[in-house]
């Protein structure tokens, strides 16, 4: 639906320790310790500290196993932003990348319930 924030709008991740990882029927949630979270409803790729690449589609009820338990306990040391892609790159070397669309659905949002406009939707 939207294209990624700038960088600079998304800085905030930087440091966040992953606390908690959802999986609902149709999307994957992962909470912070700061109380901010992250739900996707559409495509990730978990690239393991091995290299290995996990993806997973939210809308697709048959695919492979994910290993996002891997994350939980490790900080976000840098993120990548290009339009249509967020990484997360955590302490332990593993990716978290979460992808939109510009489609006319959403993809998924980020909430910040420590800031005034707390919603970012992409």
């Amino acid at each position: 639906m939207h294209l990624f924030s700038s960088p600079a709008l998304l800085q905030f991740l930087v440091g966040e320790e992953l606390g908690q990882v959802c999986l609902d029927p149709f999307s994957l949630q992962f909470h912070f310790d700061s109380r901010r979270h992250i739900t996707v409803e559409g495509r990730i790729e978990h690239v393991d500290e091995a290299g290995v690449v996990h993806t997973h589609d939210c809308q697709v009820r048959d695919g492979a196993p994910i290993y996002l338990h891997q994350l939980l306990q490790h900080k976000v040391a840098s993120i990548d932003v290009q339009p249509l892609c967020l990484s997360l790159i955590f302490d332990s070397g593993a990716i978290l990348r979460i992808f939109t669309d510009e489609g006319q659905y959403e993809c998924g949002q980020i909430y910040q319930a420590d800031m005034k406009d707390g919603l970012i939707v992409f």
